[in-house]
Formats: structure tokens, sequence, C-alpha cells
């Protein structure tokens, strides 16, 4: 039976890597690639490495602290909750392991270019509290 590549011990995935290293590192099975088949934009090269850039915090709770890591998203949702004792709601900060807007980049081999690219941009949330806005430049948007 075959185990992951990285402990030795579980099971693997389809990417060869088990569940438990896949958590503890904020890896994901890798999504389709959302550029298309094509020359490096700066040199014409063709061959690119692509990657899910990963984010790394440090949480803390009342005995210790420890790493979260999970991929790079471009915004995260606030976590908010209603109180037990009063009005309004506690907000409390985001977790980047519930991010919208997931990154890629494509990293240009011959000559070290990177290209971003973000799965599912209509699916990123707009407003203050995601530090997000919608910028519109077609001709006929308002206030043009």
């Amino acid at each position: 039976m075959a185990s992951c590549k990285l402990c030795d011990r579980n099971p693997p995935e389809a990417n060869g890597i088990c569940t438990e290293c896949m958590d503890e590192l904020g890896i994901i099975e890798m999504p389709p690639p959302r550029r298309k088949a094509g020359p490096c934009l700066k040199c014409n090269g063709l061959k690119f490495v692509r990657v899910i850039p990963r984010e790394h915090t440090v949480m803390s709770n009342v005995n210790s602290n420890y790493a979260e890591i999970a991929p790079m998203t471009l915004t995260q949702a606030p976590k908010i909750e209603h109180k037990v004792f009063g009005k309004g709601m506690n907000v409390q900060h985001p977790s980047i392991v519930l991010g919208d807007g997931l990154l890629e980049t494509y990293t240009c081999i011959a000559c070290g270019y990177v290209e971003w690219w973000c799965e599912d941009p209509t699916e990123i949330p707009i407003g203050p509290e995601y530090m997000s806005e919608l910028v519109d430049y077609t001709p006929d948007a308002p206030y043009r």
C-alpha cells in the first residue's frame, strides 16, 4: 500500500500527500489552471512554474501559539457573531482559511517574470469589510 510522500505513514490523496500533512501545511489539490497556454508576456518563454502561494500566520490561544497556513486569497470575510449579552454583534479577525479569490502564479523559467491569476473573480465579495471595491472602466459605466 502506498504511503504519504512527506510523512510516510498515512495513505495519500491523489497528489501523493495525506490529508493530515495537507492540513498541517495548507496544501490543497491544484485546481484547473487559470492561465491560457501561451508564451511569456516579457520574453516569449514557454515554460512556467505554476504555484498557489500560501499565507502563514500565527494564531494564539490560552496556552500556546500555533501556525495557520492556507492558500493565499485576495480577501477574507470577517467573523461576525451575535453577542451573548447586550446588543449588537461581535466582530473578530477573519480566518485565512476561509478566503475568497484563490490566487495562483505563473513564473517564466526563462526570465523570471511572474503573472498573478485569480480563481472565480466574479465571486469576490465587494465592500469595505472585505477591503475591496469594483472598478469598472467600461465606456458606459456610471461616472464616466
